[in-house]
């Protein structure tokens, strides 16, 4: 864990000096750095669309030997975490302000520093001429999925939540559609149910931007638009800055896309607050 973050941190480091090629391989690293220590070099620079001697250049820029080098310390240093796993709130007893707040910085940092500003880009065309959008949280995440719709709701008229608590989720998900879109999100443990949500909208040709920390198995094949947000936090429930930045300025831009719907729509749900405290204090 500590190595690969150690990795994307020199990739962010020298990420304006790289040429093309190299960029294209950092791209893919920075979306999970992990995978280094599972593939080999011909195969990331494949996945990259780049030659092995362009990865080889990467990895000597960033301070490596070469290939294996990386990679055997990014498996020694996760097999060290699997060993003895930390757990940062409790190690050192305290956890001072600035230190908190020195990390949380640096989530942000390198979230938006890394964020593929053409996807996001993506995400918000597909979210926005979507004829119904669904928003997607399981368990730890379903908070955040409350969040985001909590904004949309104020620019979309029509937004489904899953899960809806009473209702069970093929029920409620039957009336997906092909010209509807899917905002889910993964950022903490996935579920099952997670997975079976994204199976069916994929089935059914619906959009579906998928919002995570760390990329999982068939991430790429499930969802057309990942955004990631880091979380490893500096205390023991990690860190939810980064993403609930990144959910917020995707909203953002989902609003300003919409234009003059969005502002009709705001302006109708403030005449309905002021009709309604006007009556709730003729009432009283």
């Amino acid at each position: 864990m500590a190595n690969t973050l150690h990795i994307a941190q020199r990739l962010l480091t020298v990420y304006e000096m790289m040429p093309r090629g190299e960029r294209r391989l950092a791209d893919l690293l920075l979306e999970d750095v992990g995978v280094v220590s599972h593939v080999t070099a011909s195969d990331l620079a494949d996945q990259a669309g780049v030659s092995k001697a362009t990865a080889a250049r990467l990895f000597r820029r960033l301070g490596y030997a070469g290939y294996r080098d990386a990679q055997r310390e990014v498996r020694e240093e996760n097999a060290n975490a699997r060993v003895t796993p930390k757990v940062p709130a409790l190690e050192g007893g305290s956890l001072s302000p600035g230190e908190y707040l020195d990390a949380e910085v640096k989530h942000l940092v390198r979230t938006f520093e890394t964020l593929p500003a053409d996807q996001v880009t993506v995400a918000v065309r597909m979210l926005c001429e979507a004829e119904k959008l669904w928003v997607v949280g399981f368990g730890e995440d379903y908070p955040l999925a409350l969040f985001a719709r909590a904004m949309l709701i104020r620019v979309f008229p029509d937004i489904r939540m899953i899960p809806l608590s009473g209702f069970p989720v093929p029920e409620e998900f039957a009336s997906i559609r092909a010209t509807d879109a899917v905002l889910a999100f993964g950022v903490g443990r996935r579920s099952a149910e997670l997975r079976n949500v994204i199976g069916s909208s994929r089935r059914a040709g619906a959009k579906i931007v998928l919002v995570t920390s760390t990329m999982a198995a068939g991430d790429k094949r499930g969802a057309d638009v990942i955004l990631r947000g880091r979380s490893d936090g500096p205390t023991l429930f990690g860190s939810m800055t980064a993403t609930l930045s990144l959910v917020t300025y995707l909203c953002a831009r989902i609003a300003m896309e919409t234009g003059d719907s969005a502002k009709q729509r705001l302006q109708y749900i403030e005449s309905i607050h002021s009709q309604w405290a006007e009556e709730s204090s003729k009432r009283e």
